[in-house]
């Protein structure tokens, strides 16, 4: 079922709706577990990186969850809530266990925590990617996605080096902010790396 529909979102949302484009694609297969942490404009982007990635989880904001059946749909695809503004242990906690439990296993998130309007050009870094990383012992794949894209646009996906996150961060939470805002800025630089 998960592939078919993966198959049908790579048509309709990558072909038709948009011209998405993948770069860098062996950063992220060439690894079993990691962590994607991309840039986010557009409600779409995370239909193109499930429709491109095997086995990919998605971190989403918790008021998608709201209605019941919309709920358990999410969950069948993998996507699993956060609550955005406070900390949301059982959530962070969710999102490190599921390393635990496969040989294989993708993890989304937005560092950004929101989808940026055109005006703002970039938000402040979320330290929660870090921090999972970091405790589940996997790198994070920094990940750029053409900004505020129309319909029937060309979008580009690019997916960088990975990068390891020391263990030590966890202990020191100026550090993982420093570590955070840095990820971002290479998420950024990304932008013309194709």
């Amino acid at each position: 079922m998960r592939t078919i529909v993966r198959f049908f979102m790579k048509i309709i949302f990558c072909k038709i709706f948009y011209r998405v484009k993948f770069f860098g694609e062996e950063n992220v297969k060439n690894l079993d577990k990691c962590i994607i942490c991309a840039n986010h404009s557009n409600k779409y982007e995370p239909t193109w990186l499930y429709s491109n990635i095997d086995n990919l989880f998605i971190m989403a904001k918790a008021e998608l969850f709201e209605n019941k059946i919309i709920a358990k749909l999410y969950k069948y695809f993998g996507i699993f809530p956060i609550r955005r503004g406070q900390k949301d242990v059982k959530s962070i906690m969710h999102a490190i266990n599921l390393f635990d439990t496969t040989e294989k296993r993708k993890l989304l998130i937005f560092p950004e925590g929101e989808r940026m309007p055109k005006e703002i050009e970039r938000g402040p870094a979320k330290v929660g990617p870090t921090y999972i990383a970091a405790k589940a012992g996997v790198r994070i794949v920094p990940t750029y996605i053409t900004k505020n894209v129309s319909v029937f646009s060309k979008v580009k996906v690019i997916y960088g080096n990975p990068i390891e996150v020391p263990k030590e961060l966890i202990k020191d939470k100026e550090k993982l902010k420093e570590f955070s805002e840095e990820l971002l800025n290479i998420i950024y630089s990304l932008k013309g790396s194709d």
